[in-house]
This record gives structure tokens, sequence and C-alpha cells, in this order.
């Protein structure tokens, strides 16, 4: 017997099992709840995925952030702040 058909007959009885339905019972809002937070998160899951792989290929075209960066060729100016510290101020002391 080949392997296809054994895969086909396979599937079909799973087919089969699922298919059929169970006996008929009330779901608990917890599963309810439980289901739908499963259900989003694969659909944030599968967006995120989605927006990495079309953005992916735009992030390498990006200009290299080597070194700085000048407009128009200008070389930037140095400018030199002189700063006075402060000093404490203390009372005069007296002689022993």
């Amino acid at each position: 017997m080949s392997f296809r058909v054994l895969a086909l007959a396979l599937a079909v009885v799973l087919l089969v099992t699922f298919a059929t339905p169970a006996k008929a019972e009330a779901i608990e809002p917890l599963t309810i709840l439980a289901i739908a937070g499963a259900a989003l998160l694969v659909v944030v899951l599968v967006i995120y995925l989605i927006v990495a792989n079309v953005e992916g290929p735009k992030m390498s075209q990006a200009p290299s952030l080597e070194g700085p960066v000048l407009l128009g060729g200008q070389e930037p100016e140095i400018v030199v702040v002189a700063v006075e510290v402060p000093r404490a101020i203390t009372a005069p002391r007296e002689g022993p």
C-alpha cells in the first residue's frame, strides 16, 4: 500500500472523527473568554509577523549612521564656555 493512500485514509478518519457532533453541553463563560483570547493572540502574532516581514527589507535600505552627518559639508564651530566654580562660604574661625 502506498504512503499516499495511507495518508489519505488517515486524513479521512480524522475528519470524520472531528466532524461527528459531540454531546451537547453548555460552554462556560471562562472557556469562551479563553478561546477568544487565544484567537486574538494568534491574530496579533500573525499581523506582527506580516508587518515584520514587510518592514524588514525596508530597514536594510536605510543609510548607515557611521560618524556625524553634516549638512552642506560645513565644519562645526567649536564653542568655548567658561564657568566660574562656586566657592563655599564659611564663617571666620575663632581662635582657641
